[in-house]
């Protein structure tokens, strides 16, 4: 079980321990979701295939899989707040990766961008885990969380302005310093930063946080919920907006402000839930609770017609994001709970290679149900997918 701090130590440190972690998160995800953004820019003026961000995705969370199981050592050598900045500096060297128009350094930026997103978690959660508090803990990471749809929108509103003034290849620049920027107002830090990382950190065999989370009372079942969820929360992100448009029939524009409403639901949710898990439901009842709402809006969006409102398209969107997005910092929050202080960041690292498996596997299931029936089938089998999350959660093996 986590040892607490002292109150006085918490009340000076936290503050600027997620107010640290809010922005490298959200930096990180800023230059992750750069790369898409970047993509049709970049094809006009190579002469690339704008469809080969297609594999950006499946390298990214490939290398992110990979990368996890060296995260553990890595927070032994350097900390939380080292880790922290490695991984905002394997997002620029990423994006660099794109100056010189081949599509082999270009694959490199998928695999950079894919360990700076395996390490991010970890490593935040090695800064802020020791510093929570039993009732904290949840809304803490759901704080920090929020940072990867700020980055999200970020990227969205404000890439297209650079390319736009500065061409891709300075819009590239210029991110690429920014990111530079934060590695060095924040490098001066990492001794403080890292000081809650807790007494003997230890070194650890790559497989070793994997299995140690799995023995934590009530884990097996936290986890194997949260690989149905975060199934969940990946197909809706990569296919409510396709599924809008050609299975339904919207227009673009009406799609785009039903994965808006999905966007904002999941940052209330990871707050809302967050906060429900730590000071009024037991964690495991909130996510049963979280299943149950998810099948529910998995089966109302399988069940979207051209006649449907677009205002209830909307607001099943919202719940949907709401539920899906929302999982995460109950998960992370426990994980903090349960573990040492100079282990939450390995054990976090542990939980991250679960979801990753079922990010990588769960679009390809989607999309092969898509493929052979239609879309509202392959949300039937979401809904299907989140029910049994549920109740594989309320059983707290």
């Amino acid at each position: 079980m986590n040892v607490l701090r002292s109150t006085h130590l918490i009340k000076l440190e936290l503050p600027a321990a997620v107010g640290v972690s809010l922005l490298v998160q959200t930096m990180i995800a800023l230059l992750g979701a750069s790369v898409p953004v970047l993509a049709p820019a970049i094809a006009a003026d190579t002469g690339w295939r704008a469809d080969l961000i297609t594999f950006y995705g499946p390298i990214l969370y490939l290398a992110a899989f990979f990368f996890s199981f060296q995260v553990p050592n890595i927070l032994n050598r350097v900390g939380g707040m080292g880790l922290a900045l490695i991984c905002v500096l394997f997002s620029v060297a990423g994006l660099v990766f794109l100056l010189p128009v081949s599509i082999a350094l270009a694959a490199l930026t998928g695999i950079a961008m894919g360990a700076a997103n395996g390490g991010m978690n970890p490593a935040s959660a090695q800064m802020l885990g020791p510093r929570t508090t039993q009732h904290t803990a949840g809304l803490i990471m759901a704080i920090k969380q929020t940072g990867v749809p700020l980055g999200g929108v970020f990227a969205g509103v404000i890439i297209p302005v650079l390319v736009l003034h500065s061409g891709w290849r300075g819009a590239v620049l210029l991110l690429a310093l920014a990111g530079g920027v934060v590695v060095a107002a924040l490098f001066p830090t990492i001794g403080w930063m890292n000081g809650a990382r807790g007494a003997s950190p230890k070194a650890f065999h790559p497989l070793e946080p994997a299995r140690h989370v799995l023995t934590l009372q009530g884990m097996r079942s936290f986890i194997a919920a949260a690989m149905t969820f975060v199934a969940l929360q990946q197909c809706l992100r990569s296919f409510l907006t396709v599924y809008l448009v050609q299975g339904v029939g919207t227009t673009l524009s009406m799609a785009g402000l039903a994965f808006g409403a999905s966007q904002a639901g999941g940052i209330a949710g990871q707050i809302v839930w967050a906060i429900c898990a730590d000071r009024l439901l037991r964690p495991h009842t909130v996510m049963c609770i979280i299943g149950l709402l998810m099948a529910l809006a998995a089966v109302m969006t399988a069940a979207f017609t051209p006649a449907w409102p677009l205002a209830a398209m909307i607001a099943v969107s919202a719940l949907f994001g709401l539920t899906a997005a929302g999982f995460l910092p109950v998960l992370l929050g426990e994980v903090a709970r349960r573990s040492l202080p100079s282990e939450v960041g390995a054990m976090t690292a542990g939980a991250n290679l679960f979801l990753i498996a079922s990010m990588l596997v769960a679009p390809l299931a989607f999309g092969a149900i898509a493929a052979a029936v239609n879309y509202a089938a392959a949300f039937v089998a979401l809904a299907a997918l989140a029910f049994a999350g549920s109740v594989i959660a309320a059983l707290r093996f």
